[in-house]
């Protein structure tokens, strides 16, 4: 593992010091702090259910922006949409849509200074945060703008034996409405590693809508950061659906600045065969009159696991807080695992805060009564699977996404229940 390390270290020295952009002495002093870090494993209380492990005998090399595309990416199901590509964790401007919307702006390469500090500061971040000149966009959006087709991050992987790092900042100004989407296409077809984060900051009364959409394969293995800021009245929803294979990783860290502040999450993971996917949510409430809610619900079958932790942490001045927290999860067969974590660390008094996580099977009742109605066992348990997982899909307002979502989870859903 540490000569693994050792390696990746030494193959984005040798990146940074031949690449024309970005600040070399920067980077090459986040590497050295990322030298005294190591993946984390079981022991890590954070990590214990997921832990971190590359592939044996893997030479993970980073080739940011390197590639070719195999065969045609349909963008189509996106419908009306401005679609940015990245190739191998790196933005492409060739692929890229050139007529940007009024109001938006994109800047090449991100800030050395990152926008947002991250909660939890693994190995991930260092290694993130040393290249993240090397291929990150930074997104503005200018105050009062309606950005009226959603912003869709296109992710395509194509490269083997490989470790991309995308980074994307966004600052959304104030009175602003805008919707983005991340969509991750693997092309890959040996092992790899996507290692990214997002960083979003949104202004006063601002509204931002976020879905990403993570469909995994056997061979990727993901940890994906999100960090969010908000300011007064500003509004931050965020979806994550997960479905596939391999290993997912996901960290939603929000920091509720302003009063008056809501941001809402909501999941939905399938997981079947072996996948494992972790989600790792902390919100911070920091003023008074503020709200949160998550939801996340989770159906598993075959080997697979699920993890939810979700954190929240309501500080002393956050008064007349309002936070909600619920994991539910549905187990398709008796080798399939969940490991649900709610924490509330509250430091106010006048507060309404209330978590909970509920892990079974189907429930028997109702699946009598569709069979005694004439469908099989099948059908029943697809119309029962359906409607428990509907309740996110409606969170998704544009109506080709949430088509394109619905089509991909029902599908799984149909070979989940049929196996």
């Amino acid at each position: 593992m540490e000569e693994i390390k050792s390696s990746l270290l030494s193959q984005i020295q040798a990146l940074t010091l031949l690449s024309a952009t970005g600040n070399t002495d920067e980077i090459l002093q986040s590497l050295k702090s990322a030298e005294t870090l190591s993946f984390p494993g079981k022991r890590q209380e954070e990590w214990k259910y997921a832990p971190f492990n590359l592939p044996d005998g893997t030479d993970f090399k980073i080739k940011q922006g390197t590639g070719k595309i195999s065969g045609n990416i349909s963008i189509e199901s996106f419908g009306e949409s401005t679609v940015l590509v990245f190739l191998n964790g790196a933005y492409s401007e060739l692929l890229s849509e050139k007529n940007l919307p009024s109001g938006l702006e994109i800047i090449l390469n991100t800030s050395s200074d990152g926008l947002i500090a991250p909660y939890e500061n693994t190995i991930f971040s260092q290694l993130n945060d040393a290249t993240r000149s090397l291929g990150g966009i930074s997104i503005r959006v200018a105050p009062k703008a309606v950005i009226e087709k959603p912003v869709i991050f296109l992710h395509i992987q194509t490269m083997d034996s490989s470790w991309s790092q995308p980074r994307v900042q966004v600052e959304v100004g104030e009175r602003a409405e805008v919707s983005f989407a991340e969509i991750w296409k693997d092309q890959s077809t040996d092992s790899h590693v996507i290692n990214s984060i997002t960083e979003v900051k949104v202004a006063k009364s601002a509204l931002v809508k976020w879905l990403n959409f993570e469909k995994g394969t056997s061979s990727l293995s993901m940890v994906h950061q999100t960090r969010v800021e908000t300011e007064e009245k500003a509004i931050f929803q965020h979806i994550t659906i997960a479905l596939g294979e391999g290993y997912i990783r996901n960290n939603l860290e929000i920091k509720i600045n302003g009063e008056y502040g809501d941001a809402h999450m909501y999941g939905l993971t399938l997981g079947d065969n072996k996948f494992l996917v972790d989600h790792h949510t902390f919100v911070n409430h920091k003023p008074e009159n503020t709200t949160s809610s998550q939801l996340y619900k989770g159906i598993f079958a075959g080997k697979s696991t699920g993890i939810f932790n979700g954190k929240i942490l309501v500080d002393q001045p956050a008064q007349k807080t309002n936070a909600y927290q619920s994991s539910k999860n549905i187990l398709l067969s008796k080798d399939a695992r969940v490991f649900a974590k709610p924490q509330l660390e509250i430091f106010a008094d006048d507060v309404k805060c209330s978590h909970g996580a509920t892990i079974g099977q189907l429930d028997e009742e109702p699946i009598f009564y569709l069979r005694s109605r004439g469908l099989d066992l099948p059908t029943a348990r697809m119309l029962l699977v359906q409607a428990f997982a509907s309740e996110i899909f409606m969170k998704i307002e544009n109506k080709d996404l949430r088509q394109m979502v619905e089509e991909e989870v029902l599908s799984s859903m149909d070979r989940m229940i049929s196996n």
